[in-house]
Parts: structure tokens; C-alpha cells; sequence
């Protein structure tokens, strides 16, 4: 569930939060893991008490998977690690609010230009 709300200096924040499926990088699983999104950054982890990586939105790209991946999308960060992220959401719904999360933090962080997302 995504939570908007101001804080004392009057800037928005985005507490979007749960848990996601996303594929593993060397064996390509889907593994369940826990996202959080802070400023411009998709931290995530094990659970909500261990959040050990994360992905830097700033330049960023979203797209949503096709085929047979139902509720999937892809994050490539902008930098030059050339990694692409395969996450994916239970419900359409869901996927559809996070990506719109993500796409109002890119927005947000003042590093992005005002094409940065592009959501169907």
C-alpha cells in the first residue's frame, strides 16, 4: 500500500513498501523479497529489518514486462553498471502503483527530466 504524506518542511514523500518477486541475477528465479521506496532509491531486501541493497532511480528506465510474465517490469538503473532489475507484482493493481510510485520519486528527485516516466 502506498503512503503519501508531508513532512515538517512541507517535501511529499512516497512510503511505498512490500513485497515483491524479483529475479535473481545469476540463477534468473524469482525470489520474494521486501521493497521499499525511499527519496530516489528502491531499497530492498529479506524482510523489512534487513535492507541490504539498492537501486538508484535517478536516469532510470521502467518498462513493463510482456509474454508470459504476468504483472512484471523492468528497472535499468541509469549509471553504468548495465544491470537490468525483473520485478514483479501480485496483482496488476499492484504493479500499476508501484510503478507510479517509482515514477513520482524519479520525478521528485529534481535529477530527472519531465519525460522520465511514461506509464500506459
Amino acid at each position: 500500500m502506498a503512503v503519501v504524506s508531508a513532512t515538517s518542511n512541507g517535501t511529499v514523500e512516497n512510503d511505498r513498501k512490500g513485497w515483491l518477486l524479483k529475479r535473481t541475477h545469476f540463477t534468473y528465479r524469482w525470489k520474494l523479497a521486501w521493497f521499499e521506496l525511499k527519496d530516489s532509491l528502491l531499497v530492498y531486501g529479506d524482510n523489512e529489518k534487513r535492507l541490504h541493497k539498492a537501486i538508484n532511480l535517478v536516469g532510470a528506465e521502467m518498462e513493463p514486462l510482456e509474454g508470459n510474465t504476468s504483472f512484471g517490469w523492468t528497472i535499468t538503473p541509469g549509471d553504468s553498471s548495465h544491470r537490468t532489475f525483473f520485478l514483479r507484482a501480485s496483482t496488476e493493481e499492484e504493479q500499476q502503483q508501484w510503478m507510479e510510485a517509482i515514477c513520482e520519486a524519479q520525478l521528485r528527485s529534481g535529477e530527472q527530466g519531465p519525460n522520465a516516466c511514461v506509464l500506459q
